[in-house]
């Protein structure tokens, strides 16, 4: 199976440069793949500081220690790789899309919650059975409030799901890890390109 990640970054192969503005730290370079057109296409725009990634979902990143946002990209992830945790760090416009509900997350901690449990002698029998039943095939698990909802509201035998506060169902968003290849890609390429000129 294809990580998300991967597949992610599969959708830039195709994609080539257009300089549509360079002067020094002053950037407005557009990727897009030829054959797509307008589709999936994105923009990295930078200035002294700052960097904008315009690809369906908008982040501008900032750090006031680094002139060239290039680089602090370039420094914070192995080549074609992405550093999702740190760079998220960085964002200052589009914070609200940075992270969301997860509903896989979500269904891998609940299962592996209940595993334990019936390994531990914790859980009645068929418990497995009556959380899938109950839980997963409710079908309106799409967000974080309905899932806690969920968990809380269940019981069965006497046992429940106990204190939630600690549990977690958020990870990075596909549209911020997009943004994030997109990043990448888009200085691979321009550092390709630059290369081939000076050679």
């Amino acid at each position: 199976m294809i990580s998300p990640q991967t597949d992610i970054a599969a959708r830039f192969a195709g994609h080539q440069m257009t300089v549509l503005h360079e002067n020094g730290l002053y950037r407005h370079l557009r990727f897009a793949a030829p054959e797509q057109g307008r589709i999936g296409s994105f923009e990295l725009i930078t200035w002294p500081y700052n960097l904008v990634v315009k690809a369906g979902w908008t982040f501008h990143f900032d750090i006031d220690a680094t002139p060239d946002m290039f680089n602090l990209f370039r420094r914070t992830a192995f080549p074609g790789e992405i550093n999702p945790g740190y760079w998220s760090e960085k964002v200052r416009a589009g914070r609200d899309e940075i992270e969301g509900f997860d509903p896989n997350l979500f269904e891998e901690q609940v299962k592996r919650y209940v595993v334990h449990s019936i390994r531990e002698g914790e859980a009645p029998r068929g418990i497995g059975a009556e959380v899938t039943r109950e839980i997963f095939e409710m079908g309106d698990i799409f967000d974080e409030a309905n899932a806690r909802r969920a968990l809380a509201d269940f019981r069965y035998e006497g046992w429940d799901f106990g204190d939630l506060s600690e549990w977690d169902f958020t990870d990075y968003t596909p549209g911020f890890l997009h943004c994030c290849h997109a990043i990448r890609r888009g200085i691979d390429l321009f550092d390709a390109a630059r290369k081939q000129v000076a050679a």
